[in-house]
């Protein structure tokens, strides 16, 4: 079984009906078509073409434009060789890279960032997930769920500041704030050492995209600019643990590249940003040091607070913690298990339960047995093998069609809800 990860970023807008003429949106489709083209034209970030295969779509009417023609003959070609056509039900509509007709595809939602350099940065980070795997590079996209606790943020957000001080500072000045930032990155490895290894691994999908779209998408002078903005903004967020990779990236590669341009050349599926500061920055690596010193080191980057910010987070955090586990774990549910899914999400509100697994406060999940959409409440998913759904003590299952609070299940010919036991429905396949 091969998963297909669909992120829904927070550029996701839905088009609104006929508010704007067709033949205006095939015109601005190829003006942006041709933005991604210039900006990805002549680049040495990657070592193959970056700009490709590429749909924009109406998420309200599937209604897609695209750069080039497509095997089917689904689009065909209107103005400004712009191809015009309709995108089956079954492709889940997100800003992604996705496998359509064994072609590999940039999928991007419409309308696209009226902003240029959100804009570009979107056609580019998704262009990267579209070569990644031509590259060998992982497209495995886990959750860090130990940044969900207090500690784990607190070391986060301060190796955050501490790269902001490094990036701030001239290139040959900058040797004292790396140190400082890889200690504390190392602390949540000593504190979660089990799901620390996952930080890295979504580094090099989601971050190695991220810096792409800023490193081809933004002019230069502008960039350490949005980098500081993005650190300062990443301590509002209400999860990161799906996407601390999306600050990481950019930060740890532009870093490098201003002591490295070529870095990218250099890396493979092993590779770590954290790991490639430490060799092209000539540092050593920092040897473990006592709380003591490390809480004084923490007082350099505002370390009080953020302590005391966190802490208060973390009381409402653990009030969600009990109120989800009595939701899933203590209350009548439905589990669906899961064969060869495609899933979009949002990756910024998604809420860690620990051993229970993760909750999407929204998805939308397509498998063999049908489709699943979440508007409310959540769902709690679990190693990406088993989805676990708040469900009613009978559920009643209509035209194939299944509903709860927050969630319908359209289910395809073949499939069924059966009682496991006295809270627990599943979905099987008929006899």
């Amino acid at each position: 079984m091969r998963t297909i990860l669909v992120v829904t970023l927070l550029f996701t807008a839905i088009y609104s009906g006929n508010a704007q003429d067709r033949d205006t949106v095939v015109l601005q489709a190829a003006h942006y078509f041709s933005e991604a083209d210039s900006a990805a034209r002549g680049q040495k970030v990657w070592n193959l073409p970056l700009y490709g295969p590429m749909i924009f779509v109406e998420p309200n009417s599937r209604v897609a434009y695209t750069n080039v023609p497509d095997s089917a003959g689904i689009f065909i070609k209107k103005q400004e060789g712009v191809y015009v056509g309709k995108l089956p039900a079954d492709i889940i509509l997100a800003n992604t890279a996705t496998l359509w007709q064994n072609r590999l595809w940039t999928l991007v939602l419409w309308p696209l960032p009226s902003d240029k350099d959100e804009r570009l940065s979107l056609m580019m980070h998704e262009s990267f997930h579209r070569i990644q795997r031509q590259l060998n590079l992982p497209d495995n996209s886990p959750t860090v769920d130990h940044l969900a606790t207090m500690y784990g943020r607190v070391y986060f957000l301060l190796e955050l500041q501490a790269l902001k001080a490094a990036l701030n500072k001239p290139v040959e000045q900058r040797k004292n704030d790396l140190s400082n930032a890889l200690l504390f990155h190392r602390k949540r490895q000593q504190l979660f050492p089990a799901t620390f290894p996952r930080e890295r691994i979504l580094e090099m999908n989601e971050g190695l995209a991220e810096y792409t779209g800023m490193i081809l998408g933004r002019p230069a002078a502008s960039i350490h600019q949005h980098l500081n903005d993005e650190i300062d903004k990443t301590a509002s967020k209400k999860s990161i643990i799906r996407s601390m990779a999306y600050v990481t990236g950019p930060v740890y590669g532009y870093l490098l590249y201003e002591k490295f341009p070529a870095w990218t050349r250099n890396i493979d599926s092993t590779s770590s940003l954290s790991a490639l500061v430490e060799k092209y920055y000539h540092l050593k690596t920092p040897e473990p040091i006592t709380d003591v010193a490390l809480n004084k080191m923490a007082k350099q980057y505002n370390g009080a607070a953020i302590l005391q910010t966190e802490k208060e987070k973390e009381d409402k955090r653990l009030v969600k913690v009990a109120r989800y586990t009595h939701r899933f774990a203590e209350l009548p549910v439905l589990v669906i298990n899961l064969e060869n899914m495609s899933i979009g999400f949002n990756p910024n509100n998604l809420f860690d339960l620990g051993q229970l697994g993760t909750v999407y406060p929204t998805a939308e999940v397509n498998d063999v047995w049908g489709k699943l959409i979440v508007t409310d409440g959540g769902m709690l998913m679990k190693d990406w093998k088993v989805v676990t759904l708040s469900a009613p003590e009978y559920i009643s299952v209509e035209n194939n069609t299944a509903k709860g609070s927050g969630w319908e299940l359209q289910l395809n010919n073949g499939w069924e809800i059966k009682k496991d036991d006295d809270l627990h429905v599943v979905l099987v396949r008929k006899p």
